[in-house]
């Protein structure tokens, strides 16, 4: 009898979500994450401007994974993979090799906090706005909080040619 109460009861709950839209806890965790990645892809922004490997490859877990995913003009992908923070250190040394001025941005399409300690985030960046047709490139990671630091474990970032 417990079990059918507790059954019914759950039912009820779900179809008034389903039926009433997002409760507001839904929503309030929602608009947390989008604060949340807006204020942490802003941060990311600032530290690659200033064109430092080190510090950029300080914002990933020592076990992160960074996917730099590309397409040719005739639609052949080709995924390069760096494993590590130190592997990924050396991709930003190599792209901050030649001395420039940089102002990045980037742009939060989509946030969720899958729990307390793991957060999703799907934009668009752009690593230069003062390149005179500056890249806008897609991007989806996956931070990690540690202590009080949120840091990336995972990172991929497309470079597809313009449409």
């Amino acid at each position: 009898m417990k079990t059918s109460k507790l059954l019914i009861s759950t039912m009820v709950v779900v179809a008034g979500m389903i039926a009433g839209g997002p409760c507001p806890a839904q929503e309030q965790t929602a608009d947390e994450a989008m604060k949340l990645a807006k204020k942490l892809t802003d941060e990311g922004a600032a530290t690659f401007s200033k064109g430092n490997a080190k510090a950029m490859a300080d914002s990933y877990t020592e076990d992160a994974l960074l996917f730099v995913q590309g397409q040719n003009d005739v639609g052949n992908d080709s995924v390069k993979e760096y494993d590590g923070r130190a592997e990924i250190e050396r991709f930003y040394a190599d792209y901050f090799k030649e001395p420039r001025t940089i102002q990045a941005r980037n742009h939060v399409e989509y946030a969720r906090l899958l729990n307390s300690d793991v957060l999703v985030i799907a934009g668009t960046f752009e690593p230069n706005q003062l390149d005179e047709k500056p890249m806008k490139l897609p991007f989806y990671q996956v931070r990690v909080r540690r202590g009080d630091r949120w840091m990336i474990h995972s990172l991929r970032l497309f470079i597809l040619p313009a449409k």
